[in-house]
């Protein structure tokens, strides 16, 4: 089990020996994380629960689930429909809990900057008001902008606009950096654990927002320093691929689509994909 654990959570278990005794079928990892690699529709998927606050620690991670959703190049797909239908199984597992509730979709991000406007690109494409039975009592969005421009911090906006509308969960939809470039634009990762906006540091989660925060994230760009160790380069400075627009394109379709499958289970791929391009014209 531990060998075909993701290498940051193999190197960080070497610090939990101290914590208790290895047995010979290594079922004491179990205590601290339970990892799963499968596939759903020939994509492949890795899950991760951390359960252990000094395994968070370890990893610089939140106690939570988190998935990966391995794609491949993003940018490059036509046919989205695979990917579409995992991202839509892999959700529901996340959202079960909620549903008969109100589902706030927030999409995080500047729309002026093609790598960050992934979340407010999905926000777009989300219909609220199809005609056909929805899992939530009620499905809402909100695409909240940066402080930056607001000068509001986001976790105020999304607390108040969730206490507005009495949401059971907020999901939020953002652009990530990575650390390794194999998963630049070629994963979906999701996580019930929050996360923290890069450039402010704010934290968004149950705790600043008040209410259960599920996030989707597609890791859009990757500091220099992280790519080229060697070179002198700032804490702020990123790259990303040089199809980013379509990679935003088929990224905000396919989760567009998957956030209204789950929410209105009668729908067909080709239907909810037909609905996510029709509403942005």
């Amino acid at each position: 089990m531990a060998a075909n654990l993701p290498p940051e959570i193999g190197k960080a278990l070497e610090g939990l020996f101290k914590k208790g005794s290895l047995s010979e079928n290594g079922d004491w990892i179990a205590e601290y994380v339970d990892f799963i690699e499968t596939e759903a529709h020939g994509i492949p998927v890795q899950r991760v629960n951390i359960k252990d606050e000094d395994m968070a620690g370890l990893l610089s991670k939140a106690v939570g689930q988190y998935s990966t959703l391995q794609t491949g190049p993003l940018g490059d797909y036509d046919d989205l429909e695979n990917v579409c239908a995992c991202l839509t199984e892999e959700l529901d597992r996340y959202l079960s809990p909620y549903k008969g509730k109100t589902l706030l979709v927030c999409g995080i991000g500047n729309r002026d900057f093609p790598a960050d406007s992934i979340g407010p690109e999905t926000a777009k494409r989300i219909f609220t008001h199809v005609p056909m039975k929805s899992v939530f009592e009620k499905l809402t969005v909100l695409a909240p902008g940066v402080s930056g421009e607001t000068n509001i911090s986001g976790s105020a906006l999304i607390a108040s606009a969730s206490s507005a509308v009495d949401a059971a969960c907020v999901l939020l939809v953002d652009s990530t950096n990575c650390t390794e470039y194999s998963r630049l634009c070629r994963s979906i990762q999701l996580t019930d654990a929050g996360i923290r906006i890069y450039y402010s540091g704010e934290e968004l989660s149950q705790s600043t927002i008040g209410v259960p925060v599920i996030s989707i994230g597609i890791p859009a760009v990757i500091s220099v320093k992280d790519l080229v160790p060697e070179m002198e380069a700032s804490n702020q400075e990123f790259l990303t691929v040089s199809n980013i627009q379509a990679v935003v394109r088929r990224a905000s379709l396919m989760i567009a689509c998957a956030i209204m499958r789950v929410a209105y289970p009668e729908l067909d791929h080709s239907t909810s994909m037909m609905i996510a391009d029709y509403s942005l014209l």
